[in-house]
């Protein structure tokens, strides 16, 4: 559906924010997020996903047909990719019911109402119609602006960072609830976050900026277990990093050619009464579900454990891997 090849942009005298020749696709109806940190890339990146900035080089293709440049529309854009903001750009003197209409041109009344009802309640917001967007919730608002975009039938649709302002339960409903509509109605979604949770919990695929490049873009499994590079592995989770030298401690491990560093998520170096590093319990937090626990070796090194119960300050304990779940990098 959408085709990313070679584009690239950059700011005068500004090195933040720059695109560098980033190429990956969207399929129908696939949920695409592009994580990274701040000043990455990704909101360039998706502005120029949107039709609204120009590429320096390369090329954006959508259904078959090269983009237009914004500088030549009246408006900018295209006319199947519809972006929904953070800010959700609302219509503050018009009710639930008139924002989504509004972007119902051309139908009958009757008509206009049908679909207008339709789409509330696929948004799971036809119990609040007659209600003006600051007699909303965060998340009821952030509805209503994915309404707003769904009104004007896109194939495809953009999010930039649009759960900054919602609480983390509300979040959590809400992501699920914007999987479904899209894959209930076969609309793509390239979505935008800092947030490596709410990536994981949506996405069809997932892709890596670094610096403006996208260092890797697959499943959230195989970034998960196989990332490229250090700075994905941390971006993903807590993780404990060993060089060759330590692994000597772990014996039989036969380090592949060319590899020099090791790595074991908090999840995968278990604590033992007995085990390959010797270590102590200095800080034990409850998360929830599970508890993260730090040790320290003998050799003053810090280790960060997930345990499904707490563990006592002072406790000693061994830690170990299996070599299967470790990840090797250059």
């Amino acid at each position: 559906m959408l085709e990313v090849h070679h584009i690239s942009k950059s700011y005068p005298g500004e090195e933040l924010g720059a695109v560098k020749d980033v190429s990956f696709h969207v399929e129908q109806g696939e949920i695409v997020s592009i994580i990274g940190k701040s000043g990455s890339g990704k909101t360039t990146l998706l502005r120029m996903l949107a039709g609204l900035m120009k590429p320096d080089s390369g090329e954006l293709i959508f259904q078959g047909e090269p983009f237009k440049n914004p500088e030549e529309q009246l408006i900018a854009g295209h006319d199947s990719i519809k972006m929904v903001f953070q800010d959700y750009e609302l219509m503050p003197s018009m009710t639930v019911k008139e924002n989504v209409a509004y972007k119902l041109l051309g139908l009958e009344e009757s008509e206009k109402t049908a679909q207008t009802n339709l789409i509330l309640e696929l948004c799971g917001i036809i119990d609040f119609i007659d209600r003006l967007p600051r007699e909303l919730s965060g998340g009821q608002q952030q509805r209503l602006s994915l309404a707003r975009a769904l009104a004007e039938d896109p194939e495809l649709l953009l999010m930039d960072e649009p759960f900054s302002s919602i609480d983390p339960i509300s979040k959590q409903v809400l992501l699920l609830e914007i999987q479904r509509i899209s894959k209930e109605l076969n609309v793509g979604l390239v979505f935008v976050t800092h947030d490596t949770l709410d990536a994981m919990m949506i996405s069809d695929r997932i892709g890596f900026m670094q610096e403006g490049r996208l260092i890797q873009i697959d499943t959230p499994e195989t970034l998960y277990k196989a990332p490229d590079n250090i700075h994905l592995a941390k971006f993903l989770g807590l993780i404990n990093e060993f060089d060759a030298q330590e692994l000597k401690v772990f014996e039989g491990l036969n380090i592949p050619e060319g590899q020099t560093r090791l790595i074991v998520r908090a999840e995968d170096l278990k604590l033992r009464e007995r085990g390959k590093i010797a270590v102590s319990v200095i800080d034990c937090r409850l998360l929830g579900p599970n508890y993260l626990v730090r040790t320290k070796s003998e050799k003053g090194r810090v280790f960060v454990h997930y345990t499904d119960k707490a563990l006592r300050i002072g406790e000693q304990l061994g830690a170990e891997f299996d070599y299967s779940k470790a990840i090797y990098l250059r």
